[in-house]
Parts: structure tokens; sequence; C-alpha cells
């Protein structure tokens, strides 16, 4: 019975001094970026032959912008074309402050009508922001006459 009672009490010795001995793992750092909730995003165009654009003229007045989560409508108005009234805009559409959430982006279309656009469906998060702060969104040309 003494030895029983000798190795319970040397098991919780060993138990208790490897307890306080251990030294307590420090928390990873988390990263700036994935706190982020709201994201600053820039829209171009993937054009036909794949290739993309953010700085050019355009008959479209803006973007569209859906977020699938929570219902909300976001539009983007193009800035003013130096080309007048044939190419009346010029991108890139900018918006600031856009919520964290999966969004299905799209182009108007312009009085023209001279191009058809597509959409796109993206979830935003923290690896899509480029050097500048924003994440680039490309919305593909689906035809152009």
């Amino acid at each position: 019975m003494k030895k029983i009672i000798s190795i319970c009490m040397l098991v919780l010795c060993v138990v208790s001094l490897t307890t306080y001995a251990t030294p307590e793992v420090p928390k990873p750092v988390s990263d700036t970026k994935a706190k982020v909730t709201t994201y600053n995003v820039r829209l171009g165009y993937r054009n036909l032959d794949g290739s993309v654009t953010t700085s050019v003229s355009t008959e479209s007045p803006g973007f569209t912008i859906y977020n699938q989560e929570s219902g909300d409508d976001y539009y983007v108005e193009n800035g003013p074309s130096s080309f007048g009234t044939f190419l009346p805009y010029q991108l890139p559409g900018i918006i600031n402050g856009l919520p964290a959430g999966t969004y299905e982006f799209s182009a108007e279309r312009g009085q023209g009508n001279w191009t058809g656009y597509g959409s796109i469906t993206v979830t935003l998060s923290p690896e899509m922001i480029g050097a500048d702060g924003y994440v680039t969104i490309y919305v593909p040309i689906a035809w152009a006459e």
C-alpha cells in the first residue's frame, strides 16, 4: 500500500512540475490583412482576347455590384472621358469601403449598345488586395461591335 501511495505521489509531482515548467507557447501575430472588413475595389474589363484593362474610354456609364449574401446593390460611375459624346466615360470604376462578402460585378450597357458585358462573381478576400490597397476586378466583355 505504501508503494502505491509513493508511486501516486511521484506521478502527481511529475505532472505538476511538467504543467508549470512548460513554457507558454506564444500566440501567432495575426496579419493585418486578415482583419479587413471593407475593401477598396478598382473595376476594369477583361477583353475578348483575354487582355485586361483599367484605363480606357468606354460607352458604359458604370458598374453594378450585387452582394449575394446581403442583397445590397451598389453602383459605380465611370469618370468623364476626353472623347466627349462618342466614348463619354473613362475607366477605372472605383468603389471604396465595399463590405466583405461575395459579389456579382457587371458593367452597365451604354446608350450606343456597342458592347455587351458579362458578369463575374467574386468573394473578396485579403489575399486579393494589391500593393496599392485595391482589389482589381475585371468584368468580361461578352461581345463587341
